[in-house]
């Protein structure tokens, strides 16, 4: 079981993140707040796949939110539902108002999706990749691959092939938040530290950014004034090895997410494993065997994973996308994984009821309606599951 810290302590923690969310733009993009997420449009191509309306409380299943299944789907479209197109798009956040964006790493963009399904681009140009802090069109990444969001819309982004944390305001101009644009491991304050091929992103509650350092191997994490630190890990060494600070152990761990009690969670993609963090930076194994590609459920000791790639934080229960296996798996308070949704090893889009069918899923987030929006193929998809 998970140690956190007492009832009473979790909900003063509650209301204190209810107040901190409401009055500053340091908070996560994905706390719940209970705006209802809006239906989206109709799929005429696929007369066999479910459409929308929202469905009743209660429902479950896999719906559709933009992009499709045809042969020609891996380029960069904007517009409506099935008309938009990804190209192999990752990791996925969404904001207080129910609009999603997207890392899209094969074109070097960020996309959003409006509760109507209408998908543009925010910033970065299809397929131009390069280094530019600007507005829209004229910024410029190389392979951004994980992304989140503060309460003012703001997307902060892994832009990992240039080494560095970028920012997106809501009106679309990127900037840098941390990293020199060189593959390395340097602790420092904003431009100075240097990171290398970085990939998960994840916002806690106080303002300070979460880094999985893929390259590196390690956990980082930059405070609101923009320093720098690593907290787990030690750089360029792969490894699995449970314990504090610079005494653990990852392989290119791909995620990262933190709850309401300042624990974080390590998607340990090289190990097939999931990690916590706790509050004094001890490290510990919650999920899978490290070297052990399998679907197991259950609890640590027997649960299996393979190359996990996101992770979504609802409370105490954490959803992890199990790429190998093409699943979404749910890690509960007491440590026991269960299969969400899709068919272990049987990569393929099926939507509708519950297991339905999922191709190499990535990116994962929760909604404000609690439902939660992942990338599969080169489609963003609505999970409904089963609580």
């Amino acid at each position: 079981m998970r140690a956190f810290t007492s009832l009473s302590s979790r909900l003063s923690s509650c209301l204190l993140a209810t107040v901190v969310a409401a009055g500053l733009n340091g908070c996560g993009g994905e706390v719940a707040v209970g705006f209802g997420w809006h239906s989206g449009p109709h799929w005429p191509d696929h007369p066999d796949w479910p459409s929308y309306p929202d469905r009743p409380q209660g429902a479950t299943g896999l719906f559709p939110i933009a992009g499709d299944i045809c042969g020609q789907c891996a380029t960069t479209r904007d517009g409506t539902g099935s008309y938009a197109r990804f190209n192999a798009p990752q990791g996925i956040g969404a904001d207080n108002a129910g609009n999603l964006y997207v890392a899209e790493p094969a074109s070097a963009v960020i996309r959003k999706i409006t509760p109507a399904g209408v998908v543009t681009t925010l910033a970065g140009s299809p397929g131009v990749i390069g280094y530019a802090d600007a507005q829209g069109a004229a910024a410029r990444f190389d392979t951004p691959t994980r992304l989140t969001t503060d309460a003012s819309a703001n997307v902060y982004l892994t832009d990992t092939g240039n080494s560095t944390v970028r920012r997106i305001t809501s009106g679309g101009l990127a900037g840098t938040v941390a990293g020199s644009g060189s593959c390395g491991s340097l602790d420092g304050r904003g431009t100075t530290a240097q990171f290398c091929s970085p990939r998960g992103i994840a916002l806690d509650r106080h303002g300070n950014l979460w880094v999985a350092d893929s390259g590196n191997h390690t956990v980082r994490r930059i405070d609101q004034s923009g320093n720098v630190s690593t907290v787990a890990g030690s750089p360029g060494v792969c490894g699995s090895r449970d314990g504090k600070g610079s005494q653990a152990r990852f392989c290119d761990p791909q995620d990262v997410g933190v709850d309401q009690w300042d624990n974080v969670y390590v998607v340990d993609t090289g190990n097939s494993t999931v990690r916590m963090i706790d509050e004094d930076g001890t490290v510990t194994t919650l999920a899978g065997q490290a070297g052990q590609c399998g679907s197991n459920d259950g609890s640590p000791g027997v649960s299996r994973l393979c190359a996990p790639s996101g992770i979504a934080v609802e409370g105490n229960d954490l959803y992890i996308t199990d790429s190998g296996n093409a699943t979404v798996r749910r890690i509960n308070l007491d440590n026991v994984t269960s299969t969400v949704a899709g068919v272990p090893g049987r990569q393929e889009i099926v939507l509708g009821a519950l297991p339905g069918g999922l191709e190499r899923p990535i990116g994962i987030t929760l909604a404000p309606d609690r439902s939660f929006a992942l990338t599969t193929h080169n489609m963003v998809v609505k999970l409904l599951p089963a609580r």
